[in-house]
């Protein structure tokens, strides 16, 4: 029988800016059933804004964000049934306007300029 998906895998960063984050995950289980990805992005002092739905692939970019501040991703899988649980990324964006492309080690804490 169909069921609610699996959270996605391996949400990481993959690149970002003064004013976005760019991020990949792999699916997992879809649970039987056609599933899209609902991605937020919440910051400090500012109305979370609406979810991006991803309909095809695996990566996105979330603009319209604020320099030099910390953000809370959630990504959720859905599908007929429901969604999935969330996995979680803090990341934050860069203090300039410039787009920085990440390698494989920004790992699942999602802070690049480290501690």
């Amino acid at each position: 029988l169909p069921d609610r998906p699996d959270p996605p895998l391996s949400l990481r960063l993959s690149g970002l800016s003064g004013t976005s984050l760019s991020l990949s995950w792999a699916p997992g289980f879809d649970g039987g059933l056609p599933q899209r990805f609902l991605l937020r992005a919440e910051g400090p002092d500012a109305p979370p804004p609406p979810a991006a739905l991803v309909t095809s692939g695996f990566s996105l970019t979330l603009g319209g964000l604020r320099p030099a501040t910390p953000y809370d991703v959630t990504l959720r899988a859905r599908n007929a049934r429901g969604d999935s649980a969330p996995v979680r990324l803090r990341a934050v964006t860069s203090g300039t306007e410039k787009t920085k492309k990440l390698g494989k080690g920004a790992g699942p804490e999602g802070d690049v300029r480290g501690k």
